[in-house]
């Protein structure tokens, strides 16, 4: 027996061999040398289950600013995070993904069936009836001796990473664009009010004007001038009054709320302090999430190549099987029991060249996802500088600003003393009152410009971590 059975045992021997001393493809990198310079894989090695647990169960304690002092806003974003739609469907790709890795590894174990089969059985020549009842299990275990399936279980492992790097993205996308919407909608609100102030001043001033004339102090061309100005400002007002309902839709849209235009916010822009640090460009490449999808993309192809190149070699599967039968139930287990192993090498002959194609598409598929990959890099870089160079250059704008606002006021005061004395004409009170006006206004868009230049420029170094969150002066 042991003789006739000695051809077995050399095909598993020769396939133990083969599976632990093959150096299979899927050890083998196809990556451009240029593109993987920058990372290594196994950095990417994380435990991917712990990850997506966190992503799905996480609190956020710092807004788009990287401050903490806002509990109102805190709070908007977390709601946020909860409801909104694109962040729900994110999280589906991502629980998609996971349980493709979870029926991949399935298939690199044993397979394991247990089947049972009861039967009756007549013939029309007799009314007696025969019975059996049998119990098998079968089992198989394919030999991963070129890494095909140890490739396809990388493949997604790196998908299911890639899902939880979009998540993040997507997550720290909506918390950026929460803080942004929050302070355009505070910044609206500031503009609207200093429009209705320059209505009802000029409200005020044409009731002055009326009145001097009417006792023969002023001229009707004041008259004209103070009536035309108060037009101005009411249009001025109707136009800021639409601009702020749109920065509440806005807002409201992405809070999962009815964008009806009516939300307000109790509150000021918040001053800026250099809280944090720009850190080296090679923090981008931990710290962006795009980025890291994007080289995810580029590992889960390179081992889908592997997969492919494996798959024009031979295949080897053990199965086996282990079953009991009896025209008795009671006697099942009584009888003696049946086995069987077998052992098989599959190997496509002639397919018109389709795994050779797939191969070769595999691999056109890994060029494409590496020039993604580095034009996301370049692109991040370049985002980033021009950030930088735009918070230095609003930086600029605002101090030249602020004193071209205080002399504003200066001249303001002079010149109504002196229409007051008759010294100056009204057209040059409403020229500087104009003057003054743009530039409060230039003021308060200067300083929304610098906070959503923070905004874009902390979302675009990878939200680095802030020295100092709590300070948050107004």
């Amino acid at each position: 027996m042991i003789t006739k059975q000695k051809p077995f045992y050399l095909s598993l021997l020769s396939a133990v061999l083969l599976t632990g001393c093959a150096s299979g493809p899927s050890s083998h990198s196809y990556i451009g040398e240029n593109t993987k310079a920058p990372l290594i894989a196994e950095q990417y090695q994380a435990d991917t289950a712990k990850e997506t647990t966190a992503l799905t169960n996480n609190t956020v304690s710092l807004d788009g600013l990287h401050k903490n002092t806002n509990a109102e806003l805190l709070t908007a974003i977390n709601q946020a995070l909860s409801n909104n739609h694109s962040i729900i469907e994110q999280r589906a790709i991502q629980t998609q993904a996971l349980q493709r890795s979870i029926i991949t590894a399935a298939d690199q174990g044993l397979n394991l069936n247990l089947n049972s089969n009861n039967s009756l059985k007549t013939t029309g020549a007799s009314s007696a009836s025969s019975s059996s009842f049998d119990l098998a299990l079968n089992g198989s275990w394919q030999f991963d001796i070129w890494g095909e399936l140890n490739a396809q279980s990388k493949a997604s492992q790196y998908a299911l990473a890639q899902a939880n790097a979009n998540l993040k993205q997507a997550q720290q996308q909506l918390i950026g664009d929460i803080t942004n919407a929050w302070y355009q909608l505070i910044y609206e609100q500031n503009r609207t009010n200093l429009i209705l102030e320059q209505q009802q001043n000029s409200g005020h001033q044409l009731q002055a004007i009326e009145s001097s004339y009417r006792q023969g102090l002023s001229d009707i061309g004041d008259v004209y001038l103070a009536r035309a100005n108060l037009d101005s400002a009411k249009s001025r007002s109707s136009i800021g009054a639409q601009t702020l309902s749109t920065a509440a839709r806005k807002l409201q849209l992405l809070l999962g709320k009815y964008p009806n235009g009516s939300l307000r916010i109790n509150g000021q822009l918040p001053s800026l302090d250099n809280n944090f640090s720009l850190g080296v460009p090679a923090n981008l490449l931990k710290n962006r999430a795009d980025i890291n999808s994007s080289w995810l993309a580029v590992l889960a192809q390179d081992a889908s190549v592997a997969s492919h190149y494996a798959k024009q070699f031979p295949s080897f599967t053990l199965s086996g099987a282990l079953s009991l039968s009896t025209a008795k139930l009671s006697d099942l287990f009584a009888q003696n029991l049946a086995w069987s192993l077998l052992a098989n090498i599959s190997q496509s002959v002639f397919d018109n060249g389709a795994k050779k194609a797939n191969y070769q598409l595999s691999k056109a598929l890994l060029i494409e996802r590496e020039q993604e990959y580095l034009q996301v890099l370049q692109h991040a870089f370049s985002e980033i500088e021009t950030l930088i160079e735009a918070q230095s250059a609003i930086q600029e704008q605002w101090h030249l600003n602020a004193q071209v606002l205080k002399n504003s006021k200066l001249s303001l005061d002079q010149i109504s003393a002196q229409y007051q004395n008759g010294i100056a004409n009204y057209q040059q009170v409403l020229n500087l009152q104009q003057q003054l006006f743009d530039d409060q206004k230039n003021q308060l868009s200067l300083t929304w410009q610098k906070i959503q230049n923070r905004i874009e420029l902390l979302h675009a170094l990878g939200n680095p971590t802030a020295t100092n969150q709590s300070t948050e002066s107004k």
